[in-house]
């Protein structure tokens, strides 16, 4: 039997995995995911114009930090921050969650054997103080961890990541040591803060798409988002926390519908062009 021996020369294939990060102003955050990361070959932290020490922070644990301008809804510049990785996998999180040890040690052992393209990894979220298991939130499972190739971007808000048909897809199972825990939202005021981002791209998607403004789509819109949380999603197993997420939920598709009825009424008389002619009359009036 002949041995083999590899030369001081040789090089052992390994594979590379890049966390990507995109944030803005999250100095109360970043930190916390950053240490859950640490354990990846590289980390790639795109910053969206913050104003305090998100970068700063970010500093401390990579040089590998891109500026991008700020948009209303980040999800739709997660295509840049991701082509800014070298890895063979990619590991996306948002600087407002963190991977337990278990996970990333599974996610690890995943790249290694090479049998899957794409991981889809159950979330824990926390909105307003505790976990939400019922109203729509649950264990959702996202494709976070996959192969840059396997993974297309769009500009759509919540549906940004389209897989590749020939992906292999596995789906871990819905349990905590398996969960990336996110920390959506401190209170109502971080949720209605954030929902007037997000519904101005949602009422730029509708209007893109053609749809016009009716009451009909309005109100049928608004109950089976309410109905689809609070009964169907079992919301009110989540108690007074889950009965103000759905009732949120529901002014948010609102909302959205009320932009993009504004979209439509002023497309050729901005607010701000009538205001004016208003404001010259009444001008006009104290020079005759």
């Amino acid at each position: 039997m002949r041995c083999m021996q590899l030369k001081l020369t040789d090089k052992v294939k390994t594979t590379k995995i890049s966390a990507v990060i995109l944030a803005r102003n999250e100095e109360h955050n970043i930190r916390y995911c950053l240490e859950t990361v640490r354990w990846c070959d590289e980390i790639i932290v795109v910053d969206m114009e913050s104003e305090d020490r998100t970068a700063a922070i970010a500093l401390e644990y990579t040089s590998r930090i891109y500026s991008h301008a700020k948009v209303e809804a980040f999800d739709i510049a997660k295509k840049f921050a991701v082509e800014q990785a070298s890895g063979d996998w990619v590991l996306l999180i948002d600087a407002d969650e963190m991977a337990p040890k278990s996970l990333c040690m599974a996610l690890k052992a995943i790249a290694e054997k090479n049998e899957v393209d794409i991981v889809e990894i159950p979330f824990r979220h926390y909105i307003m103080g505790d976990c939400v298991r019922y109203s729509g939130w649950g264990y959702t499972p996202l494709p976070r961890f996959f192969r840059s190739e396997k993974i297309i971007f769009t500009e759509t808000i919540h549906g940004y990541m389209q897989k590749a048909s020939d992906a292999r897809v596995v789906r871990l199972e819905s349990l905590e040591e398996n969960s990336i825990a996110h920390f959506n939202y401190i209170d109502s005021a971080h949720f209605v803060e954030k929902l007037n981002r997000y519904t101005s791209v949602e009422a730029q998607h509708l209007f893109d798409r053609g749809i016009n403004f009716s009451y009909y789509l309005l109100f049928k819109t608004l109950l089976r988002e309410f109905y689809g949380r609070f009964f169907r999603g079992k919301g009110y197993r989540d108690g007074v926390r889950g009965f103000s997420l759905c009732l949120m939920m529901v002014f948010y598709r609102a909302l959205s519908y009320i932009k993009l009825w504004e979209k439509h009424q002023f497309k050729d008389n901005p607010v701000s062009a009538q205001y004016e002619r208003i404001k010259q009359d009444v001008l006009g009036g104290w020079q005759r």
